[in-house]
């Protein structure tokens, strides 16, 4: 019974990862709105990684998260918190398997909930 516990532990974990960083990602992406508004600077890209951490959900690469964010920064926008979610939930199997004309053969390859995301608010 624990070998097959594990093993769907195993096969679901993105989904339990993503479980575990939407509400990360939601609080990244207030705290974001709200020192942009001050006209500061949005809060420190480490600080999803260590919230992600302390929910022992492992960062493959920072790469695509950190890229992102700042291209958002720079044009203005906010970020989309469910891209957050699965750019460090996939980000190894994104650039890793992409490269070789493969997909990523997880179930949460997508999102299983979506929930509308703040730049869905601001017209963005």
């Amino acid at each position: 019974m624990r070998t097959s516990a594990r093993g769907l532990e195993r096969y679901y974990g993105c989904l339990l990862a993503q479980a575990a960083l939407q509400p990360i990602a939601e609080q990244y992406v207030v705290r974001w709105m709200d020192a942009v508004e001050r006209g500061g600077y949005p809060p420190d890209v480490a600080e999803l990684f260590e919230a992600a951490a302390a929910e022992r959900v492992p960062v493959l690469s920072p790469a695509p998260v950190v890229s992102y964010l700042r291209q958002c920064f720079k044009t203005g926008r906010v970020p989309d918190e469910t891209r957050i979610v699965l750019a460090i939930a996939h980000a190894y199997a994104e650039g890793d398997l992409m490269n070789l004309d493969r997909t990523c053969r997880c179930p949460a390859r997508r999102p299983v909930f979506r929930r509308p995301s703040f730049s869905s608010f601001t017209g963005e």
